[in-house]
């Protein structure tokens, strides 16, 4: 078959052969450059696996030509080859083969890892807020790759991390995609020149200064985008009549002021305070301020998530002191709860230590110690008499009419008069 030159419409290449073994056999996409094709690997003429080529518009090209076409995608496989990070490499899409393809007119080609599967850009748009396990495991995913990247002798900086950036393939693995910003970073410490999408961008990238905290911040307002369902500073809007151009500098200022972002957990009651405290410090305005490398934020994300799935303070030590009791030993359950509630009476929530203390009253009741589980109702009181901890008055009475009965059988008749009155007195409350 003859090639038409740079005017061929080139969804016909569908069915042809590149190079001697590369079958495009679907058409996947194409723009200004050219197209990607679904395409079948064969070696020996013989198929080995499926791919992505990208192939170019223009014909008749030079290698010289090819590699400025295919910049982005080759400084990702120069990355890939100085990667020994096994994990990060997962997260990142493979470069196979490439050159100029004379069987096509001379177009440049590039062969790829092909990905099925969708952006987390389209996976935002249909969950609108994303569940905080799910988000987790993506956001772990994109950290890994960037702990990569940034672990490289010559650390390579992403520099336009977002949603539409980073590819979910069907197997439900993350991939970082368009390294057409990225850079080296320098012997300085940072990478010049401004870079990226403004709504991502951390506050030094927009005054021409990367450094790798940089796009922690990114993907600190990805978190942030996912969780809630919009972006951190979409509040922070430019006064009527500044130029574009001027949008970044404007945005720098503000956030230079102290402007902050809510926390997560404002825009959605499932986000914890550990989450929170992590989104958050990746926004930090200054660099130093944020986390100090891809493997801290790891860690931190570690712990953000069992943070998340840890049970409320006191509900481990009431299942052991209920399990002690149902094993023959009430005595070691009043001592577990009593060393409890001692220790932490500072820090516990109030209706933790409500229930610890009525828990414990019962216990005491139970082996004959009413005067120590009368003591223990009337704390309990304390805690209720000026709250909403107890939202009904029925249940207000019941444990007034509980505290005052107890302290009657253990023979102390001045705490069971007073009891009593507040009974009165909290069922004549209109």
């Amino acid at each position: 078959m003859t090639d038409q030159g740079a005017g061929t419409d080139l969804r016909s290449f569908e069915g042809r052969v590149i190079n001697d073994r590369y079958l495009l056999t679907k058409w996947i996409g194409g723009g200004a450059f050219g197209a990607v094709f679904l395409s079948e690997q064969r070696i020996l003429g013989r198929p080995v696996r499926r791919v992505a080529c990208k192939i170019s518009r223009d014909t008749g090209m030079t290698e010289a030509d090819a590699q400025e076409r295919f910049a982005d995608i080759l400084r990702l496989a120069e990355a890939m080859d100085g990667l020994t990070d096994s994990e990060a490499r997962r997260h990142l899409v493979h470069v196979y083969d490439g050159g100029l393809a004379h069987d096509a007119g001379g177009r440049a080609f590039l062969v790829m890892e092909f990905i099925q599967g969708t952006t987390l850009a389209a996976q935002f748009e249909t969950l609108k807020t994303v569940p905080a396990k799910l988000l987790f495991t993506w956001a772990r995913q994109i950290c890994v790759a960037l702990r990569g990247l940034h672990a490289l002798e010559q650390p390579l900086l992403h520099r336009d991390l977002k949603p539409d950036n980073v590819l979910l393939g069907s197997d439900l693995t993350v991939r970082l995609i368009d390294f057409g910003l990225a850079a080296r970073l320098l012997e300085s410490g940072t990478v010049p020149g401004v870079a990226g999408t403004l709504t991502y961008m951390a506050p030094e990238t927009s005054q021409g200064q990367s450094v790798p905290a940089s796009d922690l911040y990114s993907l600190g307002v990805l978190m942030y985008e996912g969780l809630t369902g919009r972006l951190p500073f979409a509040h922070l809007i430019p006064p009527p009549g500044l130029p574009d151009t001027l949008h970044g500098d404007w945005l720098y200022e503000q956030r230079k002021a102290g402007r902050t972002a809510a926390p997560p957990s404002r825009l959605n009651n499932t986000v914890t305070r550990e989450t929170d405290a992590v989104v958050l410090r990746c926004l930090e305005f200054d660099p130093a301020r944020r986390f100090r490398s891809a493997v801290e934020l790891l860690e931190a994300l570690a712990g953000a998530e069992a943070g998340a799935h840890r049970p409320p303070p006191g509900e481990g030590v009431l299942e052991q002191a209920r399990k002690q009791a149902a094993d023959g030993d009430p005595a070691g359950a009043c001592h577990t709860l009593r060393t409890f509630l001692d220790a932490g009476s500072g820090d516990l929530p109030p209706a933790v230590r409500l229930t610890l203390l009525t828990e414990l009253a019962r216990l005491l009741d139970t082996q004959g110690d009413s005067a120590g589980s009368a003591r223990q109702l009337a704390a309990a009181w304390q805690l209720v008499r000026d709250s909403a901890l107890l939202r009904t008055r029925r249940e207000r009475c019941a444990l007034l009419s509980r505290t005052a009965d107890t302290y009657r059988r253990a023979g102390n008749a001045f705490q069971a008069t007073y009891f009593e009155d507040l009974l009165r007195r909290e069922r004549g409350r209109g």
